[in-house]
């Protein structure tokens, strides 16, 4: 029987596919081909301990939709050591609101979006890291944020910078890390979010 990781990832991969396939078929009467889809790979969250895919589909040159979904406990956790597990899913609405100049891609240029966050997870107390009967730490937080970033593209490659602040709630936890945010100050609801992708667009 799918744990939960694994269910999420399979619904993920299956929506994908089927967003392929009605994507490729406006596509292929087109002389010069505008790439309106991306799948797209968090690159610092592999240090951090959690591996996050990114779908995006652009339904005009200024709008998109994405939808992330990533696994806690996939990656290697070098900040801080708490062989997190569990799951997180993200989406966003995307305005473009200054497209890249001279790019036939619809999903290039300085953008504006808002932000949904999940995360579900567990993770180790540090102080118990060798006590292997010592109980996991559970951690539900969830976070509306604010975000702008830069998205280049260039042919089938993709770059995406990103940065945003909102609100953050939920049970908490003892390192303020919540695979996709953290409180700034921790003891406020003040969540903030940084980081780039890369990616391929088609």
């Amino acid at each position: 029987m799918l744990n939960p990781n694994m269910k999420i990832l399979k619904a993920f991969f299956v929506l994908t596919a089927l967003l392929l396939i009605v994507g490729g078929a406006g596509a292929q009467d087109t002389v010069r081909k505008c790439t309106k889809n991306d799948i797209k790979i968090t690159l610092l969250s592999l240090g951090s301990g959690s591996t996050r895919i990114t779908y995006e589909r652009a339904f005009t040159p200024t709008h998109s939709a994405e939808l992330t979904v990533g696994a806690i406990g996939w990656g290697w956790d070098w900040v801080h050591h708490l062989k997190s597990q569990g799951v997180l899913v993200k989406a966003a609405f995307k305005w473009r609101v200054i497209p890249q100049k001279n790019s036939p891609s619809w999903l290039g240029g300085f953008y504006l979006k808002p932000e949904l966050i999940a995360t579900f997870f567990k993770y180790q107390d540090k102080a118990k890291l060798l006590d292997e009967q010592a109980e996991m730490l559970r951690t539900r937080q969830y976070a509306l944020l604010g975000e702008c970033g830069y998205q280049l593209v260039l042919r089938w490659f993709l770059f995406d910078a990103y940065a945003g602040m909102g609100l953050g709630f939920g049970t908490g936890n003892q390192y303020n890390y919540y695979h996709g945010f953290m409180h700034m100050p921790q003891s406020t609801p003040l969540a903030f979010t940084a980081g780039f992708r890369i990616g391929v667009a088609f």
